[in-house]
């Protein structure tokens, strides 16, 4: 094999993996992922079981089908609503008012009503009560943070190998073009 050209091949590798590969790699689990989340109508209430700690969004379900039925109401809540997060043991966890998140698609869209931080695993009971006609809420456990982390490491996965199978590359061309009958 010519002196270099295994360089070459590295480097051409490099690039392949830090262009295709991490970013698939990346993407692939973000669009596959699968985030336990359950809806329910309110005024009413459900109980979830949580099986590690973390921060546990309540979401309204502005527009969405949910068992059958369409539902499209207004992003915002109406005044008045009660909304209660409480554990086996009886206590009252803090819920904290966060509408700073937002999802949406052709299908459906959902607002963040706020968040719990949850210490102990268990069985909660999210409630939320109040003059509103039915409306669709769902409880999921925030990924947020994991998935920003796993497209930061990614992205800069991906750069680094580009650059070292770029730099790879160039020395076995140099080392080609250094000794051409070799």
């Amino acid at each position: 094999m010519r002196n270099g050209l295994k360089h070459l091949i590295l480097g051409a590798t490099l690039i392949v993996f830090g262009t295709l590969v991490i970013p698939l790699g990346v993407l692939v689990p973000l669009i596959f992922s699968d985030v336990a989340e359950t809806q329910f109508l309110v005024p009413g209430s459900a109980e979830f079981e949580v099986e590690e700690p973390g921060r546990f969004y309540l979401w309204n379900d502005y527009q969405t089908i949910f068992r059958g039925t369409s539902y499209n109401r207004s992003e915002s809540l109406p005044d008045g609503l009660s909304i209660r997060i409480q554990d086996t043991a009886g206590r009252i966890l803090e819920f904290i008012g966060d509408t700073s998140i937002s999802s949406n698609n052709q299908s459906s869209g959902k607002v963040s009503i706020g968040y719990v931080e949850v210490i102990q695993p268990g069985l909660l009971t999210v409630s939320v009560a109040g003059d509103t006609q039915p409306r669709v809420v769902s409880f999921a456990e925030s990924k947020l943070l994991q998935m920003f982390g796993l497209i930061f490491g990614g992205v800069f996965l991906s750069i680094i190998l580009g650059l070292i199978g770029v730099i790879v590359g160039v020395i076995g061309v140099v080392k080609i073009a250094q000794n051409p009958k070799s």
